[in-house]
């Protein structure tokens, strides 16, 4: 529909900062853009000005890459005109043309949108009682269209667009003007450099650019709900390592979490991920033997404590779990109290509040779902776990253990592989 040479790229929360900021998480975003767009083979240059940044491109492929990056709100793919009311007109009415030839290639479409009879009805044309206009020849299967104008920096205003424009159109085509719901609507950016016209807006994912935020060391488990943990804060600008603790016999899922490493590297931008594994079969065999039902609250003290160690190393700032409140025993309120307390490291759980369904259907936006929808339960889980922990008890028995001892033990058999493409 749209001859592109341009593809507008939008953001949100970064228009919001203050100068400094906003000009790094810029320069940011420009870059994780830039190698995305790189690796799919578009060809491109990059510019920005004044809350956009703009790809130069005629490649229809890379509105698709634009906004499958963290931190793009929307895009959209444009032409580029000289910013005089002139130019914009006859850029309207030809974008107009396109996607009514387009739109009647495509077949009819039932139009049940009622028009207002514009002048450019004949006396060969017919009009139904609902007021939409049948044309003579071909059906033009666009009715109605919106112009959607914006300035910046131009000596017109966005009224004079939209009403040089929108004339200009139904002369030429004969479709009525409805702001309302329109069938067709036709959005012009008119700036300093120039005029940008286009028909859609393409959503993207939000969320902060990758590399803006501190890193995180997420715990994956090969289960349904640590990768999309770890996408979630992947999506607040946050570069993760990758905790993988290896319990078997209790479970086997270290292929399953590898290859949602791997699934997750697709979105990182470049970012080399940090893939951690760390024994702990000898850890869960101590806890069952002294503190059976408390063995998953226990189990995850100890993963804890083994996670603070690898955060030092990996430089992380907090650990990230794949928490959603109440969704196993172990996830009551009660028990995340118990279990994290004193650890002294921040603890984030980004799917605290979501439910499974919201959770798996995510998964599978992420293409992590199928890779984790096999993962068999951990057979350590006892039969009639502790649901409402007291935090005196755990401790207890945490110093018992010496799990603080075991922890640093099991830390130091960690082996790391780093998974991805290199920017």
């Amino acid at each position: 529909m749209i001859s592109q040479d341009v593809v507008l790229v939008r953001y949100g929360e970064i228009a919001l900062k203050e100068s400094w900021t906003r000009q790094s998480w810029e320069r940011i975003l420009k870059s994780n853009i830039a190698f995305c767009l790189h690796k799919a083979g578009v060809d491109h240059r990059i510019s920005g000005n004044a809350g956009r940044i703009f790809i130069h491109s005629t490649d229809v492929r890379a509105v698709g890459v634009a906004t499958q990056i963290f931190g793009v709100v929307s895009a959209s793919s444009a032409r580029t005109v000289p910013p005089n009311l002139d130019d914009i007109s006859r850029a309207a009415v030809q974008t107009a043309e396109n996607a009514m030839a387009e739109a009647v290639r495509s077949g009819p479409v039932a139009c049940s949108k009622s028009v207002e009879r514009s002048d450019s009805v004949t006396s060969s044309d017919s009009v139904t009682s609902s007021g939409s206009v049948i044309s003579s020849g071909s059906d033009p299967a666009i009715w109605t269209f919106a112009i959607r104008p914006r300035r910046f920096g131009v000596p017109f205003s966005s009224g004079e667009i939209g009403r040089r424009a929108g004339e200009a159109v139904r002369l030429a085509t004969g479709a009525a003007v409805n702001l309302n719901d329109p069938q067709l609507e036709i959005f012009i950016e008119a700036r300093r450099e120039g005029a940008y016209i286009f028909t859609d807006v393409v959503p993207g994912l939000g969320g902060l650019p990758l590399g803006s935020q501190g890193r995180m060391l997420a715990l994956i488990s090969g289960g349904i709900d640590s990768p999309v943990a770890a996408w979630m804060m992947m999506r607040r600008g946050c570069p993760v390592s990758l905790l993988h603790f290896d319990s078997r016999p209790f479970a086997d899922s270290i292929d399953q979490s590898k290859r949602c490493a791997e699934v997750l590297a697709e979105w990182s931008c470049g970012r080399k991920i940090n893939f951690i594994t760390i024994p702990i079969k000898r850890g869960i065999e101590k806890i069952q033997m002294h503190h059976p039902r408390a063995t998953c609250i226990l189990c995850r003290r100890l993963m804890y404590r083994i996670a603070a160690q690898v955060m030092e190393r990996e430089r992380a700032l907090g650990l990230v779990t794949g928490y959603s409140l109440g969704q196993v025993a172990s996830q009551t309120a009660e028990n995340i109290l118990a279990e994290q307390a004193a650890i002294g490291v921040p603890v984030y759980h980004p799917l605290i509040a979501m439910d499974k369904l919201e959770i798996i259907n995510l998964a599978r936006k992420i293409g992590t779902y199928d890779v984790t929808a096999e993962t068999k339960p951990c057979t350590a889980v006892p039969s009639k776990p502790m649901t409402q922990a007291r935090r005196e008890e755990i401790l207890q028995a945490e110093e018992e253990l010496d799990l603080v001892g075991i922890a640093r033990s099991l830390a130091a058999e960690a082996t790391e592989i780093g998974i991805g493409d290199c920017a």
